[in-house]
């Protein structure tokens, strides 16, 4: 993903007086530049969706807020140290901060970055409640997504042919490898899904969670 400036387009599901349910970043609150950088210097904050599922949050700041470029076009400066907003589709919000932040609250799956290291990750609290069983007699290649969050279960990847790059997973099962048979792919995942390639016959099985 490049730092261009991006247009604003519409983000399904988003309603802003249901914003902010979540858990407050304890953890980083007083995060900031001390004893690295003056509290006058900016400093960029970055607010990025993991998959296609809805991150928002609201922070405040000790010192300035500022709007960077890279915006999802979901967000709100509230004063000159407070922002929130909401973004998806592993896409981001960027904003320029000085001092430190003195709240920070987050919904949804997302990561938070401050000058490119990541300081708060949520994308492992959200539950994995469906299972998806890929099955093949002679080798198949795949791809399929979630509108969530994706990873391996006990019978992928063993081979190290199958991949998660985000909500994408790329693989393949049925056959052998390297003289290893390789009949049964298994994944765990939230949200939708959606299968994109196959090369051949698969057999796929989706065990939903529907509490």
């Amino acid at each position: 993903m490049t730092d261009e400036i991006r247009e604003s387009e519409a983000t399904d599901g988003m309603d802003r007086r249901t914003m902010l349910k979540g858990t407050t970043a304890a953890g980083l609150l007083g995060a900031g530049m001390a004893g690295t950088a003056s509290a006058d210097e900016w400093n960029r904050l970055r607010f990025e969706a993991a998959g296609d599922a809805t991150f928002e949050y609201r922070v405040s700041v000790s010192g300035e807020l500022k709007r960077e470029a890279n915006r999802d076009g979901y967000d709100t400066l509230v004063d000159e140290n407070t922002a929130e907003g909401a973004v998806s589709k592993g896409r981001y919000d960027d904003w320029l901060f000085t001092g430190e932040i003195t709240e920070l609250k987050l919904s949804g799956p997302g990561r938070v970055l401050i000058n490119g290291e990541v300081v708060e990750d949520t994308t492992e609290d959200e539950e994995l409640p469906n299972t998806i069983t890929l099955e093949a007699e002679e080798k198949v290649s795949y791809k399929f997504r979630v509108s969530g969050r994706v990873e391996k279960g006990p019978k992928a990847g063993t081979l190290g042919v199958d991949t998660v790059e985000g909500n994408v997973v790329r693989g393949e099962v049925g056959g052998t490898v390297e003289g290893n048979e390789d009949p049964v792919d298994t994944y765990r995942y939230s949200g939708a899904f959606s299968f994109e390639e196959a090369s051949g016959p698969l057999t796929v099985t989706l065990d939903i969670d529907e509490s």
